[in-house]
């Protein structure tokens, strides 16, 4: 096994990019970007332990919200799946929303992040948890109470409840973490075939990784071997700007929110790209690949007038 490389993510993924057909780099604007990149870096402007809220930021409490990490957008027109907490406080941005539902949920007494209650879980709890202020329900919402059960399951059988035995017993290594959840939680699979080959990314098993380590308690080793993680926002601020160029057919697709099938091609190349095209940046800034991702994630944030990101319902990311 590569020890930079354990889950076949960096050569998996650099097969698909040099023979991209949908997409090319602007090799130029890397330079630029990295720039940009390590100068916000050494001003700290990057997330931190803050993006959870005024939640109590705990290993399980990570781990239960990377199991639900995924899929926030709304189609076209459509308004995107809210919530409100406090009263009055409406917040439609998924990953906030999420921690705020979280949030909520807690503050009526419900148990979430205990393995017992969430392996025995009910549709219509999931459903009251994550209810939104507005008529969009959360996206893959039965996907979301079919992974919450899972993970009450493997925790309760594997880890006596709760993920930080997991943690221990890998002496807090990141490429065993990603590697030990990618193996024992179905739901964090994610890998794709394209021309016979596999295209890996494991994006939720490797950003529970990064975001206990932003937790000032707990030191998780071995970071270099976490890559940027392949979702749908970090490839619309590369394309923003200007560093990924898609090919005029698929531009037409993404910025006319045409849905891209899951495991095509569009996908994969688009993804792989995030992933080989953070590596340049986080190299060429000498930073880690994950302080990359994190720095240009903010930044998507605040994005205005921009080009769509690309859509697929996925759980992936």
């Amino acid at each position: 096994m590569n020890t930079l490389d354990p889950l076949n993510i960096r050569k998996s993924t650099l097969g698909v990019f040099k023979e991209s057909t949908l997409l090319k780099v602007n090799l130029e604007k890397v330079d630029e970007i990295a720039k940009i990149v390590k100068h916000k870096v050494d001003q700290k402007q990057v997330l931190d332990e803050e993006q959870f809220g005024s939640l109590n930021p705990s290993p399980q409490l990570i781990f239960i919200l990377d199991t639900i990490n995924f899929c926030f957008w709304a189609k076209k027109d459509q308004e995107k799946w809210t919530v409100e907490f406090p009263k009055r406080n409406f917040i439609s941005n998924g990953w906030y929303g999420l921690v705020a539902a979280v949030q909520r949920a807690q503050k009526e007494g419900i148990p979430i992040l205990d393995a017992g209650y969430l392996k025995k879980i009910s549709f219509s709890d999931v459903k009251h948890i994550f209810r939104s202020s507005n008529d969009t329900e959360m996206p893959l919402l039965f996907k979301r109470y079919q992974f919450l059960r899972e993970t009450g399951r493997v925790l309760s059988e594997k880890y006596d409840g709760n993920i930080y035995n997991l943690l221990v017993n890998l002496d807090l290594d990141a490429a065993k973490i990603v590697t030990e959840v990618a193996k024992n939680f179905p739901s964090f699979q994610d890998c794709m075939e394209l021309d016979k080959k596999e295209a890996c990314f494991y994006k939720r098993a490797q950003i529970f990784a990064y975001d206990i380590s932003l937790l000032p308690n707990l030191k998780i080793r071995n970071l270099k071997v976490l890559t940027s993680f392949a979702d749908y926002k970090i490839p619309q601020i590369l394309r923003a700007l200007g560093v990924i160029e898609y090919k005029p057919e698929l531009a037409k697709k993404i910025d006319n929110f045409i849905l891209l099938e899951k495991g095509s091609r569009e996908e994969i190349e688009i993804r792989s790209a995030t992933i080989q095209v953070c590596e340049l940046i986080a190299k060429k800034a000498g930073i880690l690949p994950v302080l990359c991702d994190n720095v240009l994630w903010k930044m998507s944030q605040s994005l205005k007038d921009v080009k769509p990101y690309h859509r697929v319902l996925t759980t992936c990311y």
